[in-house]
């Protein structure tokens, strides 16, 4: 098995040869006024500017004519795209934020590949090499297994995990990573030659464990090649438990690798791209015979998902196959026009309610929707009995409310359900007034024509300590009308002399 130090090694000037090739970043030209010197055979005597390009590395002079450096966007020499800086203004500083992590791959003598993970960041000092590159990682891939290690202060140090390691600074700060990947001459003679590299670069989060997963399950590469290459990227987000479920990587023959599913079922879910959650309910559905290979059975699958539908659990509540429980959920979607989707939704509460409150009561009704609407009713009314007490007894004492007058009357709401209905009909928030209502801390009222007196119009708001009106509003919220703004006039002045008379009486 190979050592930290059987890395094949680099040249200094390949390296830098590499990630120059491999990286793009921001370039900096730095330029200070020079205002001559006869000793050096550089500038000269002349009043310039004294510039250096990082992205050419020369040093030079450019005539002060040619305009403020601060406007430059490009090299006078080279044209390359440069961002000007004053080079007494912390040069170091602006180096330092082209830092970044890059990655580069060697092949070794023995089909081994080793991949190495370097700090870099532009060299301050002009006069030597442009990079500045420190290991921190890494990484060997052979036909024996994977290894990786780390750089410590004492040195090289092994770490079980294969894990890809990050450079972060201080802060969790992220630096971009930059990856230059083998040659397809290098990969064809390495143990990584049918890993399917390239493609794996560019999807997986974590390409140092994937190439140790490939180099433990080899049948990996024939996911890539089946166009099931996602997986193996959920599996890397948290989902293997899924992806266990579906794939047998021991598999010695490519057509043996999917548990449980046909030569037409994987065709099926690679042509619709499905991820590992879908597939998993699509092959439990099919091992219970509750769905055919097509795409309404696949669809019913993916329903399943989203809504969260645990059919086993309902199909043996109600006594049904899996079968029986999707024919049933479709014919109610067809007769309902509802979704697929929605009726699993309606069907899930529906057997919760019965739970609550009919526990012997038919499961699997002719009309769902119509059973599910007419015990969501019973139910509200349930929970508003004690809200409803309420209501009747300010009914009562705010009796003396009730108000006439040319056409139109207006009197306290009547109950929880009357106050949820004139929010919905109007479409305003009053619904959100019942408890206040209720506990005596407001008053609503209801203003509506005598000519269609179930018909909502006006909703009010009475301020119960004074008497006046602190809302009135038509429906969404519009402004009152107005013959609605002269009964509302009128109606004040009325609770006034009420208000006056009992007073006077007392």
């Amino acid at each position: 098995m190979f050592e930290v130090n059987d890395i094949p090694p680099i040249d200094g000037c390949e390296l830098q040869e590499l990630i120059a090739e491999n990286v793009q970043h921001e370039e900096f030209l730095f330029f200070r006024i020079n205002h001559g010197d006869d000793l050096d055979w550089i500038l000269g005597e002349a009043d310039d500017y004294e510039c250096f390009c990082t992205a050419c590395q020369q040093h030079f002079a450019e005539d002060r004519k040619s305009g403020p450096a601060s406007y430059w966007d490009t090299c006078p020499r080279c044209g390359a795209r440069i961002t000007p800086r004053r080079w007494n203004s912390g040069k170091a500083k602006f180096l330092a934020l082209t830092a970044f992590a890059f990655h580069f791959f060697q092949p070794g003598e023995h089909g081994d590949m080793w991949l190495t993970s370097c700090q870099v960041r532009m060299n301050p000092d002009f006069q030597s090499e442009k990079y500045l590159a420190n290991e921190y990682a890494r990484y060997c891939f052979s036909e024996f297994g994977s290894r990786k290690w780390i750089w410590k202060e004492n040195g090289w140090k092994r770490t079980k995990s294969i894990y890809f390691k990050r450079w972060q600074a201080m802060g969790g700060y992220c630096y971009d990573n930059f990856w230059a990947l083998p040659s397809e001459q290098e990969l064809a003679g390495s143990c990584l030659r049918y890993s399917q590299l390239t493609q794996a670069w560019s999807c997986v989060p974590d390409l140092p464990e994937y190439l140790a997963f490939y180099l433990k399950f080899p049948g990996a590469e024939y996911l890539w090649k089946m166009g099931f290459g996602r997986w193996l990227v959920e599996r890397q987000e948290g989902k293997g438990h899924l992806f266990r479920k579906l794939v047998n990587l021991r598999a010695k023959e490519p057509k043996r690798l999917f548990l449980h599913l046909s030569k037409a079922d994987r065709r099926l879910l690679g042509r619709e791209r499905v991820n590992l959650a879908d597939g998993a309910a699509y092959q439990e559905l099919r091992q219970d015979g509750a769905v055919e290979c097509s795409e309404d059975g696949l669809q019913y699958a993916c329903a399943t998902v989203r809504c969260r539908f645990v059919w086993q659990t309902t199909a043996e509540q109600c006594g049904l196959s899996g079968k029986e429980l999707r024919k049933y959920i479709e014919r109610q979607a067809r007769r309902s026009g509802l979704t697929i989707g929605a009726v699993m939704h309606e069907f899930t509460d529906y057997q919760a309610q019965l739970e609550r409150l009919a526990p012997n009561a038919d499961r699997l009704p002719d009309d769902l929707h119509e059973a599910h609407a007419r015990l969501s009713g019973r139910e509200r009314r349930l929970m508003n009995r004690e809200k409803n007490e309420k209501f009747r007894t300010r009914r009562h004492l705010l009796a003396w409310m009730r108000w006439k007058y040319k056409g139109m009357f207006i009197r306290p709401i009547d109950s929880a359900e009357e106050i949820v209905r004139e929010g919905e009909e109007q479409n305003n928030c009053v619904a959100g007034y019942a408890t206040r209502h209720a506990d005596g801390k407001t008053i609503i009222m209801v203003l509506r024509k005598r000519s269609e007196p179930r018909k909502p119009w006006h909703t009010v708001e009475i301020d119960p300590a004074t008497l006046k009106c602190r809302q009135c509003y038509a429906a969404h919220n519009h402004k009152r009308t107005p013959e609605a703004a002269e009964f509302m006039e009128r109606y004040l002045a009325h609770l006034r002399e009420v208000t006056k008379m009992i007073r006077r009486s007392a």
